[in-house]
């Protein structure tokens, strides 16, 4: 029987906490709190935030809606261009993005993750 999946950070079905990935400024730490993974990898979602700091993403690896529940963030674009996301928020992130974060002090964002179709 399938039913719906709460985003719950007390428990969730997977957490991870370590340092942003790609640190450009500061030390900022992440959490993702893992609600939901399909078993061939191809989809997740959850929760995930940010304490303050810069840090870069090379090559999306997914394509990735998110919607910002607190804080704010700064999106810098390869082309230099930038967005500030806030709550209420919600944009996709196509597949190979390259960006980077920019966390004044913290920002916390649901997402759900779809892998590109492989050929």
């Amino acid at each position: 029987m399938n039913t719906i999946i709460l985003f719950d950070q007390s428990a969730p079905a997977g957490h991870s906490e370590g340092p942003a990935p790609n640190p450009v400024d500061g030390r900022p730490r992440a959490n993702v709190w893992r609600c939901f993974a399909r078993p061939d990898g191809t989809l997740t979602a959850g929760i995930w935030d940010c304490s303050k700091g810069s840090f870069a993403i090379p090559s999306h690896a997914t394509d990735e809606m998110c919607s910002i529940l607190e804080g704010e963030a700064i999106i810098e674009h390869a082309d230099g261009t930038r967005v500030t996301v806030r709550p209420g928020d919600s944009f996709l992130i196509p597949y190979g993005t390259r960006t980077i974060w920019h966390v004044a002090s913290y920002v916390k964002k649901a997402f759900v993750c779809a892998a590109p179709a492989r050929s």
